[in-house]
């Protein structure tokens, strides 16, 4: 597969659905009942975004109506506001060609990793994977979360003569082991792809001291940062490496930019 075209986009205030004062109160509920055996609470003021709309601005901005897509695949680590939607289900009945949808999360980082992985082994003429992260919890929690609204969608198309996009996953990698595997996975797949620009996210680079020289993904967005800066990648091979310290996932691609 490789990538043909890719948007990202920033997005600010809070989804419009929260303007609906029922809506509001329903979701304030139903975050409340799930953390209430964990000893915490909902949040005072609602906010956030719904991934349904952030996604659909970007499909808009991505696919024409004259290259519908196969397969679409959505990748995110935060709850949204609307969590009683189906938006994987939703975001196939507006996007061109009403593809096969999948959502993935629970995953942190490695979720957009994954999603490449179905792309691949999937086997669709044309694939949509589209990353978002929102920067509010709809519950107390002492976690960091993003530093911004963003989101990145990224249309993927199979070509003869062009390598299956390269996708390395490692679970439970503990911090100190990390260098050490980034260093060997970097220069296997560098040796395949020797003009590859090499993207690395904060949390991968914040635990691996020795790094070679590499484009950083911005800081404070662990689920689209890498994939921010390869949807403004020039043509060519791409390498990104990711790293979720919570999760311990050692994540690495290479995707190749038409």
């Amino acid at each position: 597969m490789r990538l043909v075209r890719a948007g990202r986009r920033g997005f600010t205030g809070d989804a419009a659905v929260l303007a609906d004062d029922e809506h509001r109160a329903q979701v304030t509920d139903y975050f409340a009942d799930l953390v209430r055996p964990f000893g915490a609470g909902p949040v005072t003021a609602l906010s956030g975004q719904s991934y349904g709309e952030m996604a659909r601005a970007l499909v808009a901005g991505v696919v024409p109506a004259t290259e519908p897509v196969d397969l679409l695949v959505l990748a995110f680590s935060i709850h949204d506001v609307w969590p009683g939607r189906a938006t994987a289900t939703y975001l196939s009945h507006v996007c061109p060609g009403t593809p096969m949808s999948f959502a993935i999360c629970d995953q942190g980082s490695a979720s957009p990793f994954t999603g490449l992985r179905v792309i691949g082994d999937y086997g669709a003429r044309r694939a949509l994977l589209v990353v978002v992260e929102q920067s509010s919890l709809p519950y107390e929690s002492a976690a960091a979360t993003p530093a911004a609204h963003r989101g990145v969608a990224m249309l993927y198309e199979s070509a003869r003569g062009t390598r299956v996009t390269e996708v390395r996953q490692y679970p439970d990698v503990a911090p100190e082991a990390v260098p050490e595997a980034a260093r060997l996975e970097v220069a296997e797949l560098s040796a395949g792809h020797p003009r590859a620009r090499l993207v690395l996210s904060d949390s991968l680079v914040g635990v691996w001291p020795d790094r070679p020289d590499h484009t950083a993904a911005p800081a404070g967005q662990p689920t689209t940062g890498v994939w921010w800066q390869l949807a403004g990648a020039p043509e060519g091979a791409v390498l990104v490496g990711d790293y979720d310290r919570e999760l311990r996932y050692l994540c690495f691609a290479v995707v190749e930019v038409e």
